[in-house]
């Protein structure tokens, strides 16, 4: 008996595994290169080479689980379709395909902002970041009715940006770099 498990498949389900590994190579490729293109200037080389050499990992609802649960011991929250933990491959649920490519560009954000941005903004306000530039980045605004991930934090974030503007949010999210941000809230 074979081990293998693609020798199981119809030549129809192997075309089809085929053809969806190079749609998440594909989604995962062009995030990478539209974030680099974006916010290449605000992020040193080095961590734009990391998340290049770092594939998102594409993994069913049952994979996804299981591995979330091996790093953090629990499992993930409901909802949550995506994590990333700095120096390590990106994990994205295909359990809502939809959303997947917007889940890449949120999870590859996360490579690029500064070690210190977390602690420098709150997880709250860092995750509304987060998901703000990559509902931005990708052009997926969602519509009236659609879950939104960290809604309170994305509304917080865009009234910062609001207030302080643009570049002091990308330098402190970014660069670590809170000096005009600070200037600006006058703090």
């Amino acid at each position: 008996m074979p081990s293998n498990p693609i020798e199981h498949k119809t030549p129809s389900e192997t075309a089809d595994t085929h053809k969806m590994r190079t749609y998440f190579q594909d989604v995962d490729e062009g995030a990478v290169k539209v974030l680099a293109e974006k916010y290449g200037d605000l992020v040193p080389p080095e961590r734009l080479e990391h998340m290049a050499n770092q594939p998102t990992r594409f993994e069913t609802p049952t994979d996804f689980e299981k591995n979330y649960r091996a790093i953090f011991g629990q499992p993930p929250e409901p909802g949550l379709t995506g994590y990333t933990e700095r120096g390590h491959p990106a994990h994205v649920s295909t359990e809502d395909m939809a959303g997947v490519p917007e889940t890449v560009m949120h999870e590859r954000l996360h490579q690029l902002a500064d070690p210190k941005a977390e602690r420098i903004l709150g997880t709250k306000l860092c995750e509304g970041i987060t998901e703000d530039l990559a509902i931005e980045t990708s052009g997926q605004e969602p519509e009236i009715g659609d879950s939104v991930a960290y809604r309170e934090g994305r509304a917080s974030a865009q009234v910062l940006r609001n207030t302080v503007g643009e570049e002091a949010v990308q330098e402190a999210y970014f660069q670590g770099e809170t000096t005009k941000l600070k200037a600006r809230l006058k703090i």
